[in-house]
């Protein structure tokens, strides 16, 4: 993909965070692309009942919220309110998680599927226990972490806050959002966010296809018609 973000390890992007151009280039793409997706789901309106209690419509309307969710995660982080893209991320994966269980159509799936439209709450828990019987315990163990690194965002452990600080005088903490500007917001805050999104969004790509709702003939489409014809080049040297 011609953007670098579409494949930039988010500490890398931590490092080496002043590459504006290639993170310009991943935000047109990233728009076009989901504008593209949005449609696909869009298209799905007064199609499905309120009584339906179908797995399709469960699919469309979980897989819809969370590609909603990377559409603000995106304008947030232009508007450079990370803190809300944050708490995004692991909403992304809960939700893909789920519509992704509900897929596997097992007879413990169907039943939560059934509570799932009772209003039951549906642990992710759920889901990591079914990878860890259908594909082993290191699949298991890879989306437990990576949930967990995710979920520090919503907990608001302290590193997770102290993207939010920069330094003054004497190496003391200031508040990144003490100017109503937020000119004080870390460039390396929104590289790493921006990274991240973009593997979310990737994810997103790949469980659509997977899941039924879209064909990956259509992903291809919207991918191929999002992204530029050439990489923006590295301004500066990887540290």
């Amino acid at each position: 993909m011609p953007s670098i973000f579409w494949n930039r390890n988010p500490e890398e992007a931590y490092r080496n965070p002043y590459e504006y151009s290639a993170q310009k280039q991943f935000l047109r793409e990233a728009r076009k692309l989901l504008k593209s997706l949005f449609k696909s789901y869009d298209r799905f309106n007064l199609t499905f009942s309120c009584e339906d209690q179908s797995l399709r419509k469960a699919i469309w309307m979980l897989q819809h919220d969370a590609l909603d969710s990377l559409r603000d995660c995106l304008e947030s982080l232009v508007t450079k309110r990370h803190r809300i893209a944050g708490r995004l991320f692991r909403d992304v994966i809960e939700t893909l998680d789920l519509a992704a269980y509900f897929h596997s159509d097992s007879p413990q799936a169907k039943k939560q599927l059934g509570k799932w439209y009772k209003d039951e709450v549906i642990p992710h828990r759920v889901y990591r226990d079914y990878i860890r019987v259908t594909v082993g315990i290191a699949a298991e163990k890879e989306r437990r972490d990576f949930y967990c690194q995710l979920s520090k965002f919503t907990h608001r452990t302290y590193r997770a806050l102290l993207k939010g600080y920069s330094l003054g005088r004497d190496d003391l903490m200031v508040y990144d959002s003490h100017c109503p500007s937020r000119s004080l917001v870390l460039p390396q805050t929104i590289s790493a966010f921006y990274a991240i999104l973009a593997d979310l969004i990737t994810l997103f790509c790949d469980e659509a296809s997977a899941r039924g709702i879209v064909t990956q003939g259509e992903i291809d489409q919207a991918q191929k018609a999002s992204l530029e014809t050439t990489t923006v080049p590295r301004r500066f040297a990887q540290r």
